[in-house]
């Protein structure tokens, strides 16, 4: 027993040599632990090689590892009166981490005034303002100021700078005043991303060039509007970074929209190729924007925009011959259009579903039978037109299926009125008043009556002809010979009873037949 107890003795201690000599190794697991929880934190903000220009574009780009002292503290590069350092390997390219003032970097000297600095990058700043219109920044051709806390830069670039790269990214900037790259003539790229902006600086018609990388991602409050107005001042081809993944906030004040969400860039290019699919001397503008269907890669939900088309007062004769894609809404009012066909025949009307075609010759609805537009339309408006009839059952037959949000308006159509109108049309209006806002204002062409007043008493009275007649002249002949043969009958009872004959049978001349009755 004694053997056992001191074998189970020497297990334990061995058992604590073994811990003790893991002791020193143990630090490592809250190290461990220290990085996972930064890279947890780094996941929520998107890591710098994401969203820095590349190294071999116009941008300078300075690796996090270059801010680390034991790498950077080299003798050989320092730089006299400043904390910035210059850059192991890249000539003229200048370092700047952890500064908290800008005299810090604006201070530094050159060793040797013949060759200028091409390149800086600012890293870990504590800055809230930046003024770019110190002539200590007119000579980099790449600013980079990242990663920092930077909330907005005033005044502008001195005339003739010579940057062609400026890239704030990953700081808190809320404004940048908008003549700031006013003279940046050079500028090929521009990186606000992962900011708080929500208006982009202008930048269109400043640059000798005819193309400009722009990022803006991560700006959370950035407006659609902004972006959009960005675009149309043309003067230059903005290529933004990542537009699938760069996302516009839209909200009630800009009319796209009735409610606020996230657009991707992608959509906005969209928007603007609407143009370029415009019928002539017409305008195209986006309507609004929906979630319609499933992507196939993914399963999200497809923002899809739907385009209307205003092509009134543009002295048409038919329908354009092409409308652009998604076209949901068409306006061909006060024109010379006789004929709706193409809705029929035309692929591109397959979408409509807001048709207004006031003051035009239009005489007949009957195109539209068996088109996708009669099954799903919206509104349907044929104000002062050439119209003689409403096809009641085409009409009903669609109300009846799905009768919510359908408007019809016929005013100022002058129909052809007749029994049918007063006995069937009248009262189909009286029951539509829901769908057809205009029902007591749709008038007759052949009197002057509109239509909800007819009289079925007086419209609905058959016409007297020749025929009519006969039936009297034959009810006159019955009654005279029913008469004739009652005169016959008295005139013979007479005689019978009394022995002489009644006038005017007395008074009669004899015929030859008369010997009969005197036997």
């Amino acid at each position: 027993m004694d053997s056992r107890l001191l074998f189970v003795f020497a297990l334990a201690w061995i058992h604590l040599m073994v811990v003790d000599a893991r002791i020193p190794e143990e630090p490592a697991v809250p190290n461990q632990m220290v990085t996972t929880e930064s890279m947890v934190t780094a996941s929520t903000q998107p890591t710098p090689e994401l969203h820095h220009p590349p190294q071999n574009g116009p941008c300078f780009y300075a690796e996090p590892e270059l801010c680390q002292s034991p790498l950077i503290d080299d003798p050989k590069l320092q730089v006299p009166n400043c904390e910035c350092r210059l850059h192991p390997t890249i000539p003229q390219s200048l370092i700047c981490c952890n500064v908290t003032s800008l005299t810090n970097i604006t201070s530094c000297q050159e060793p040797d005034p013949s060759e200028h600095w091409k390149n800086i990058h600012v890293r870990n700043a504590s800055l809230d303002e930046l003024d770019i219109s110190n002539g200590f920044w007119k000579l980099f051709e790449s600013i980079s100021i990242t990663d920092g806390t930077l909330k907005r830069i005033t005044r502008e670039f001195t005339r003739f700078s010579a940057t062609k790269c400026f890239n704030v990214s990953n700081n808190t900037i809320m404004e940048i005043q908008p003549r700031v790259f006013r003279n940046l003539m050079q500028l090929q790229v521009l990186d606000i991303s992962f900011n708080n902006l929500s208006t982009i600086p202008n930048i269109n018609k400043l640059t000798n060039l005819t193309m400009l990388t722009i990022d803006i991602r991560g700006n959370k409050d950035m407006l659609c509007k902004s972006v959009s107005e960005t675009i149309d001042r043309g003067g230059l081809e903005l290529n933004f970074v990542e537009p699938d993944k760069t996302y516009c906030l839209t909200n009630q004040t800009f009319n796209w929209f009735n409610s606020t969400d996230n657009v991707p860039l992608r959509q906005l290019y969209r928007m603007k190729q609407l143009q370029s699919e415009c019928p002539s001397d017409c305008k195209c503008e986006v309507e609004r924007m929906n979630y319609e269907q499933q992507s196939p890669e993914n399963g999200t939900p497809l923002l899809i925009f739907s385009a209307k088309v205003d092509c009134s007062n543009r002295h048409l004769t038919e329908l354009p011959q092409k409308l652009p894609t998604n076209t949901y809404s068409l306006n061909v009012s006060c024109n010379n259009i006789t004929s709706l066909s193409a809705l029929n025949d035309n692929p591109t009307y397959q979408q409509i579903i807001r048709l207004y075609a006031d003051n035009n010759q239009i005489s007949s609805l009957l195109d539209l039978e068996g088109t996708t537009f009669i099954e799903e339309f919206e509104v349907l408006s044929l104000r002062k037109n050439k119209l003689k009839s409403i096809p009641i059952y085409l009409l009903s037959n669609t109300l009846d299926k799905n009768p919510r949000g359908k408007m019809l308006y016929f005013e100022g159509n002058k129909l052809h009125c007749d029994c049918n109108s007063a006995k069937i049309l009248r009262l189909w209006l009286l029951a539509r008043q829901n769908h057809i806002k205009d029902w007591d204002q749709i008038l007759c062409e052949n009197m002057p009556q509109i239509v909800v007043d007819l009289s079925e008493m007086k419209l609905c009275q058959s016409q007297h002809d020749w025929t009519d007649y006969i039936y009297y002249l034959i009810a006159a002949e019955i009654f005279l010979l029913g008469a004739l043969v009652f005169k016959v009958s008295y005139d013979y009872w007479v005689f019978k009873t009394a022995g002489y004959l009644p006038w005017p049978a007395s008074k009669m001349p004899k015929l030859p037949c008369d010997w009969l009755c005197e036997s």
